[in-house]
């Protein structure tokens, strides 16, 4: 049968696909899967589809199986179970004919709560599915003898090769018992009713029963016994690289304290050299800062006037940046900076703003004219939200201080 190879070959597959792996519980670390057996015993009920009303087709039907849980949520289960089937006829009155079968099972079983869970120990629902094959031998079929000449597959006995699906669930009531329910569909072949439909003739069973595991499904976890022995192996490295460190580090500080020793004492000679020495450079420092700051003042070139609504330097402020000039050159370590302003008489305040950078920018383009490097020139503008002076043709001006 086609399906029967279609199941075959998809339980093959998975099984080569290379997930029987340990792993590690849930709810315990130190604990992982062991592969185990499992017993169970299930009775219930079967109907097999035919001509009459679904409660006259029903039989009573068994199962006792093994299964072997080599994955957390896979396994393959052995069964034998069985017991009686029903057929009907109409010829025209309805007859419901009886035969026994005894049937083995073979049942590929896949967990879903693990596959999609992952291992639990604890778990206490396992809903599952499972596909498979089974060899069924069917006799007894003598009720149906002396209706034979009306079905064209009759049979006193008979192999059949039946494939086979269905699901189910576990409630463990620990760690050995469950309960469990299950139902199942076997496609046998057109001959087992004895009669010819052109069809597959199904048979459902619903069973329930009980469960027993044979052995823990626990064991020490490897992946946790490597996880702690390679902290532990850590944690020895580390020590040992601690003491050593801290063996070198008392050394080291020796050697650092003799080194300090050293050091402080040709420190304190450095420093009193140099606060010498920072006190005459700060003393000269001092007395040129005073000089040029005289001299700057001397030559009355702090203010450099502007006519109104101009930043062209007239002839007579040039004169002023001339002298600005040969100050800087006498002395190089001095800078200067200037802040352009405009009087708050005339012009916008956005005009204003423009005019007073252009001041300070024309101020500061002439003294790079007159040879001082543009590093040593900053420049600010104000604008005419501040007035340096009271007058407003003396805000209009670009204003020099050194720095």
């Amino acid at each position: 049968m086609k399906i029967t190879r279609l199941i075959v070959v998809a339980m093959l597959l998975v099984l080569t696909g290379g997930v029987a792996f340990a792993q590690q519980s849930k709810t315990d670390e130190t604990l992982e899967f062991k592969p185990h057996w499992s017993l169970g015993v299930q009775g219930g009920v079967s109907q097999t589809l035919g001509e009459s009303s679904f409660g006259k087709l029903l039989s009573p039907s068994v199962l006792l199986s093994t299964q072997w849980h080599f994955h957390h949520a896979l396994g393959l289960r052995i069964g034998v179970g069985g017991w009686q089937a029903k057929g009907a006829l109409v010829i025209p009155d309805q007859i419901v004919y009886p035969y026994r079968y005894l049937q083995l099972n073979a049942d590929f079983v896949v967990d879903l709560a693990g596959i999609f869970g992952g291992f639990n120990h604890k778990r206490v629902c396992s809903p599952y599915v499972f596909a498979g094959v089974g060899g069924a031998y069917g006799f007894d079929n003598r009720s149906a003898a002396v209706i034979s000449d009306h079905l064209p597959y009759y049979w006193d006995s008979k192999f059949f090769v039946p494939g086979r699906f269905g699901l189910g669930i576990d409630f463990w009531l620990g760690d050995v018992v469950s309960i469990g329910l299950e139902g199942d569909a076997n496609l046998f072949s057109d001959k087992f009713n004895s009669k010819r439909g052109g069809n597959i003739d199904w048979q459902f069973n619903l069973l329930a029963g009980l469960k027993f595991r044979l052995g823990k499904n626990t064991r020490p976890s490897k992946a946790y016994a490597e996880k702690v022995a390679a902290q532990e192996a850590a944690a020895e490295a580390e020590r040992i690289a601690a003491e050593r460190l801290a063996a070198e580090k008392a050394a080291a500080e020796k050697a650092a304290a003799e080194k300090a020793a050293a050091e402080k004492a040709a420190a304190e000679r450095a420093a009193a050299e140099k606060a010498a020495a920072e006190k005459a450079a700060a003393e000269k420092a001092a007395a040129e800062a005073a000089a040029v700051e005289a001299a700057f003042d001397a030559a009355k070139v702090k203010d450099i006037y502007f006519t109104i609504g101009s930043a062209q330097v007239k002839a007579i402020q040039d004169k002023k940046l001339v002298a600005i000039a040969e100050i800087l050159k006498e002395h190089p370590e001095v800078t200067v900076m200037f802040v352009g302003y405009a009087d708050n008489a005339t012009g916008s305040p956005q005009r204003n703003m423009e005019l007073s950078k252009m001041r300070a920018d024309a101020a500061k383009a002439r003294l790079v004219e007159l040879g001082i490097d543009p590093s040593r020139i900053t420049v600010d503008h104000k604008g005419c939200t501040v007035q340096p002076y009271e007058k407003p043709e003396e805000s209009r001006v670009a204003i020099c201080t050194l720095r």
